[in-house]
């Protein structure tokens, strides 16, 4: 997940909330924390009791950012008086991945870092510790998703949430129109048609687009729909040119051709969006940290599922929040520190939840799906409707991301590049990466794995 800033009035809505449900875990000192496979009893002292401080980096120390940890550390130094953190949260994203790897690897690392599967291939295994097999059973058991995120059996980080794509529109707009509920489109097809009502023009110029796409990765959720996987049998290399991705990409070039609802332009989607230059956006769920941080009350949102194709069975492809990981280069004294917080963090729910909140991800412990506050945000009410009929990609090489955009956003939709050429070209890209991978993809052990060929 990027850095992201809230709202000064959301912010201080995350603290209060942050604050009020925090105050219960530190009270259960006297019981099991926990009601699933991980439990915590705070009453088990931890280093012998003896005083030990944990140093832990994570970037970005807003509300909208990692704070979520702060309220845990303060919770769990409550219940063991002799464990003290060490937060150094002052590192930008940039710096942090730069920097990060080579403290660990040269020694001088914290116990504890904020982690993101961009940079699996960089830690894991060398650099993070795995969990002991009990807690590897246990979070197993009671959160979605583990086994794709395993190295050669062992569990070294956890999903804690996840994020995938979405409608965005603006009610103003729609109502201005003469929309709907009723008119909410299901599949791609309706969308066009709803889209052509949105769309403003100015003689032949496109002034708000009645759709817009602010994610170049958006061509592996059609790839998907349409019935494919991304990779070949070995994961590693890419079969994006294939009938159905090139029939997606036919329709996403007749958006701009045809029905005449996008016009690529210049810089951010979503900032055309907050600038009201778009009436719909498929965006992922970050789209909701951003908006709140920059529309605020410019105008009303909402949102809707990702429409389909018909028949689809994959509705989209999605990407875990990952758990933070203990280093491997610690000694054995902060490490068991360090596991026993996070095995604490995984047992309690009200860290879980309030995490999916800040970071709009859907929680991924099976007991926090039914909490009352997600059907009160838009955003997880939203996804949470369909995350079960998404796709993990999995884990890929570092130049990825950057073909996805050459190939599949710039060269399909700026250049209006052949379908089949460019997406034969990002085959060829992929290829060449391929070498560089040291883990194959896991979008085959999906539970919709039978959907995809």
């Amino acid at each position: 997940m990027k850095k992201r800033i809230f709202s000064l009035a959301l912010a201080a809505a995350m603290v209060l909330s942050l604050m009020t449900g925090f105050a219960g875990s530190a009270e259960e000192e006297t019981g099991i924390i926990g009601s699933g496979a991980v439990t915590y009893d705070p009453s088990v002292p931890v280093n012998d009791g003896e005083d030990i401080t944990i140093s832990f980096w994570y970037p970005d120390p807003g509300v909208g950012g990692y704070a979520r940890w702060q309220g845990a550390m303060d919770d769990y130094s409550k219940i063991h008086p002799n464990v003290t953190f060490e937060v150094d949260s002052s590192l930008g994203w940039g710096d942090y991945w730069s920097k990060l790897p080579v403290a660990v690897s040269s020694g001088t690392g914290p116990d504890l870092m904020h982690f993101h599967l961009a940079n699996f291939q960089t830690f894991i295994p060398d650099l993070a510790e795995p969990f002991p097999d009990d807690l590897a059973e246990a979070v197993k058991e009671d959160f979605n998703g583990v086994e794709p995120m395993m190295y050669e059996d062992k569990v070294y980080t956890i999903p804690l949430g996840d994020s995938t794509g979405l409608i965005v529109y603006n009610k103003d707009m729609w109502e201005e129109a003469g929309l709907t509920d009723a008119d909410i489109p299901k599949t791609w097809d309706e969308l066009r048609e709803v889209a052509k009502k949105l769309t403003k023009t100015d003689g032949d110029t496109i002034t708000v687009n009645g759709f817009d796409i602010g994610e170049s990765v958006f061509m592996l959720a059609l790839n998907y729909q349409k019935g494919y996987n991304v990779f070949k049998e070995d994961g590693k290399n890419t079969q994006m040119n294939n009938p159905g991705a090139i029939e997606a990409a036919e329709m996403l070039q007749g958006f701009i051709t045809t029905d005449k609802i996008f016009a690529p332009g210049s810089g951010a989607a979503n900032e055309r969006f907050g600038n009201q230059q778009s009436a719909m956006l498929y965006s992922w769920t970050w789209i909701g940290d951003w908006l709140n941080a920059n529309v605020g009350d410019s105008f009303e949102w909402d949102c809707f599922p990702t429409p389909t194709f018909e028949d689809t069975k994959v509705v989209d492809r999605n990407n875990p929040e990952a758990s933070a990981v203990v280093n491997a280069k610690s000694d054995d004294a902060h490490k068991a520190v360090a596991m026993d917080f996070l095995k604490y963090y995984f047992a309690s729910d009200n860290y879980l939840v309030e995490m999916a909140n800040l970071t709009y991800t859907y929680p991924t412990k099976k007991s926090c799906q039914d909490d009352p506050s997600l059907a009160e945000n838009k955003v997880l009410a939203t996804i949470g409707q369909y995350t079960d009929k998404t796709v993990w990609t999995g884990i890929w090489t570092s130049g990825f991301d950057n073909a996805v955009g050459t190939y599949l956003s710039d060269g399909l939709l700026l250049a209006m590049q052949d379908p089949e050429e460019a997406l034969s070209a990002f085959d060829e890209e992929n290829a060449r990466l391929a070498p560089d991978a040291t883990v194959a993809t896991v979008e085959r052990m999906s539970p919709l794995a039978e959907y995809l060929q």
